[in-house]
């Protein structure tokens, strides 16, 4: 016989069907009674934020690192629409993230009450308790308001399981009146099916994938590009087989790094157009074959727009679509056809590679203002490839430090995030969290390391509180480089708009918001190299491995990595020409 239970208890057994063990979010009168079921749904656990943006950016660093969704819970109005710039970088960088907000009650909504959080009609017009929906549509892969008892299962059907498919926000609306609704229970013994499959293009997928073993074969030096949204779409593993089978020189990308084991004897090192290290540009442009897996073409991910993509020469395989040589066969999804490329790949055909691999060359050093001794971006990513070991994940912040990390070599089973395309400053402190919460569910051997600048800290460093109180032990380093430097790096280096609230007492930051040092949580000050070299031998710090530790690094505000200085000086240009273009064309020149 079937049974009864409520719409949130299933919706709460759905999402522990995809293994996701936090929920994360903040309270709200409209989603209050939805909240009391989580407890009721172990292993389910709450955890809660200073504010609805910085849970929706950590459920983005939950969700980046756990490869499944990240689930975030607000109030309708003021707290969806906090969240909603978190949500617009998870779309942009194509992270599963389900929005689950909670709404007036159907009758409210119906009678177009004038209630708390929604804006008045225009002139006459009665409220519009839908308006929010709206604005979050465009940024949705999936969207559905849970109004008519009838439909609800299949609306959480199919907003979750598009939400792991396609690797994108997506959005569920409850009502205050339906949380309690009561649905069959046996819909959930039928598992949702989360596999991507190309229905119906079984010969389409055949043909392509015949297409790119016959170019692989007829290559003479063909190279792999290991690209963001390999990852995104579970295909790391793939991509490593495919490696390890061909031993063809592999790279990752800005965005992918760390996809392609950076200790495997066929890996070269992160390709960036023009910003590539030396060596690197050459060698990927002057292969006769290029398969890049996952691509993803932003400014950021292509030192300014200065990749090479022959179509001819070229192999892309892309969610939307899979390109062979200049033949591109639209909305035939990757996966499956990389699936068969290495299950099928004759390894007796492939070629030996004809470009011998570039040596690793050294980290090029920045034009300093500072003293000697001084830290610079250079000695500090020197640092950073002694302190990484196995297994550890490293987050970097949107900032200066985001172009001189792709010169760290991650070790074996490491991990990698940043949000370098969408690049809103602030996020990963709260990713942070959510990355932390999911290493703590997979119990992840490793350290969780973030690289933070001092004025993205100023965001949303309140939850280094939410850090401390759900005893989370992170290594944090803050670059004090008084200021948004890559603002400076980019316009008015001088100018007062790029400076911030100054001497703000970092080290002390742990116990004001609810540490005790020595207990849970420790802190340091380095300003010298050899300061910084000392934290290696240190065994005070050491000592506090199992603690939140925070470490103060003071920079020169003018030392600029030397790739954001590349990068700076090509878009200038590309804008420029971009402009000139325009005028030109508008008869304003």
């Amino acid at each position: 016989m079937t049974s009864d239970i409520t719409l949130a208890t299933y919706l709460f057994n759905r999402i522990k069907q995809l293994g996701v063990e936090h929920i994360l979010g903040v309270p709200g009168d409209f989603n209050l009674m939805l909240l009391d079921y989580i407890y009721e749904v172990p292993p389910l656990k709450w955890v809660g934020f200073c504010n609805e943006l910085n849970a929706a950016y950590a459920a983005d660093g939950y969700g980046r690192f756990k490869q499944t969704p990240g689930v975030l819970i607000t109030t309708y109005g003021v707290g969806e629409l906090s969240a909603l710039n978190g949500i617009s970088g998870a779309r942009a960088e194509s992270v599963p993230l389900l929005h689950i907000v909670g709404t007036t009650g159907r009758a409210i909504q119906e009678e177009h009450l004038l209630i708390h959080h929604v804006p008045p009609g225009d002139g006459l017009e009665e409220p519009d308790h839908t308006l929010y929906m709206q604005t979050s549509k465009p940024l949705a892969c999936a969207h559905e308001f849970l109004y008519d008892p009838k439909k609800v299962l299949d609306q959480i059907d199919h907003v979750i399981t598009q939400v792991a498919k396609q690797s994108k926000p997506g959005y569920l609306y409850i009502p205050v009146d339906m949380v309690h609704k009561k649905v069959p229970s046996d819909r959930l013994n039928t598992p949702l099916d989360l596999k991507v499959v190309n229905s119906g293009q079984q010969d389409l997928e055949d043909k392509v994938v015949q297409q790119v073993l016959d170019a692989i074969y007829q290559s003479r030096d063909p190279v792999i590009i290991a690209d963001t949204l390999a990852e995104r779409h579970h295909a790391v593993e793939l991509v490593k087989e495919l490696v390890e089978k061909t031993k063809f020189l592999s790279f990752n990308t800005s965005m992918g790094k760390g996809i392609v084991d950076e200790n495997h004897p066929s890996y070269v090192g992160v390709y960036n157009g023009k910003a590539s290290g030396k060596g690197i540009a050459e060698t990927v442009e002057g292969s006769d074959l290029r398969i890049h897996i996952g691509p993803l073409f932003s400014d950021s991910n292509t030192g300014g727009f200065t990749h090479e993509t022959k179509p001819e020469t070229s192999i892309q395989l892309h969610p939307l679509y899979c390109s062979v040589k200049g033949h591109q066969y639209d909305h035939l999804h990757f996966y499956p056809v990389l699936e068969k490329i290495v299950k099928q790949l004759d390894v007796s055909k492939i070629p030996q590679n004809a470009t011998p691999k570039p040596p690793r060359a050294p980290i090029e050093q920045e034009e300093n203002a500072g003293s000697a001794d001084g830290i610079t971006q250079t000695y500090f990513t020197e640092f950073m490839n002694r302190f990484m070991r196995p297994n550890d994940s490293l987050l970097v912040e949107s900032g200066t430090f985001q172009f001189a990390c792709q010169d760290i070599y991650m070790k074996e089973n490491s991990s990698f995030v940043t949000q370098i395309f969408y690049s809103s400053i602030g996020f990963t402190f709260p990713a942070l969290v959510g990355s932390c919460v999911a290493r703590r569910e997979q119990n992840h051997p490793g350290r969780c390391i973030l690289v933070e600048g001092d004025g993205s800290a100023q965001m949303t460093i309140q939850e280094l509180g939410t850090m401390i109180r759900y005893k989370l032990n992170p290594t944090i380093f803050l670059l004090n480089n008084d200021g948004y430097s890559i603002e400076r790096a980019i316009w008015g280096p001088q100018q007062g708009y790029n400076d911030i609230c100054p001497n703000w007492k970092w080290t002390q930051l742990c116990e004001s918001l609810g540490g005790t040092p020595g207990k849970d949580c420790a802190s340091f000050k380095v300003s010298t190299k050899k300061q910084l070299d000392d934290l290696l031998i240190s065994k005070e710090f050491e000592s506090h491995s199992d603690k939140l530790r925070l470490v103060e690094v003071v920079l020169d505000a003018f030392d600029y990595p030397w790739r954001l200085r590349a990068q700076v000086q090509r878009m200038g240009k590309f804008n420029r020409d971009k402009f000139e273009a325009y005028a030109k064309n508008a008869g304003e020149v």
